[in-house]
């Protein structure tokens, strides 16, 4: 891991996150990631896993000032479960296709404290006597990504992820690390999860618009699941820099571009 002059962190107070899976083959998957060999597709019952992580924070600021100085902000961003074999024994982690936020100054200062673009993006949240409608979209109109979640009708999981609450807890925390395109050329930021997420609950949900169904045509994504936390503090660490130690480096650049929005 490349060194930094000083390791920049934010915090904020978790107020809704959701994620929403998909299933896709790893070697697909395997073919949308770096073409570094240090990152290989996390495999889950037979299946690689993409993400999209939509998350509500209230208070966000830097580490450690209070929270009542921060902001409130949306944020949401594409993530593939990955191994990482950069370390002395391989661990689970996330490679981030780019981060999305709604604010403009997390926008701005973004760049700068965790050497990784943030696109701006819009989201809404409307909520319904059954559902809750989730939408958010580029600046200029494009749609990123629109669901609707309602409570579980039933305890029983129908993934075929995760069988049960508690593994898809384990899984969600077993990859805090994460790495993404750097502003750097040949080099991924990295970027480590704290959070405390006090309450996990399984939903039902109806996808409606997945921008990656665009991007990546031949990846056959398939909706799995979807879950909602909250609650807890949500701290984001920056680490530094993984040189790309591969010369097809521009691939990657290109795989990543647009929805690096984030």
């Amino acid at each position: 891991m490349k060194g930094t002059m000083f390791s920049s962190s934010v915090y904020g107070r978790l107020m809704d996150r959701y994620l929403f899976n998909f299933r896709v083959d790893p070697d697909v998957l395997e073919n949308h990631l770096p073409p570094v060999d240090w990152l290989k597709p996390r495999i889950v019952n037979g299946s690689g896993v993409v993400s999209f992580c939509l998350l509500r924070l209230k208070g966000v600021t830097f580490w450690p000032l209070p929270s009542f100085l921060g902001f409130d902000t949306t944020s949401c961003a594409y993530r593939c479960a990955v191994i990482d074999n950069s370390g002395e024994s391989p661990e689970p982690s996330v490679y981030v296709l780019g981060r999305n936020t709604d604010l403009r100054i997390v926008n701005r200062l973004g760049p700068v404290l965790f050497s990784g673009p943030m696109q701006m993006i819009r989201t809404s949240f409307v909520d319904t006597p059954s559902s809750v409608d989730i939408r958010a979209s580029y600046l200029d109109g494009q749609k990123l990504f629109s669901a609707k979640v309602r409570p579980s009708k039933t305890k029983k999981s129908e993934s075929q992820l995760f069988n049960s609450l508690d593994a898809f807890v384990s899984f969600i925390k077993g990859g805090a690390s994460s790495y993404t395109p750097s502003t750097h050329a040949n080099q991924y930021s990295r970027v480590d999860l704290e959070e405390d997420s006090n309450y996990y609950e399984a939903v039902d949900a109806t996808v409606d618009y997945n921008w990656l169904d665009r991007a990546w045509p031949d990846a056959g994504l398939v909706f799995d699941s979807a879950f909602r936390a909250e609650g807890g503090r949500y701290k984001l660490r920056y680490l530094g820099s993984m040189p790309a130690q591969s010369q097809n480096e521009s691939l990657c650049i290109q795989n990543a571009e647009k929805v690096v929005p984030a």
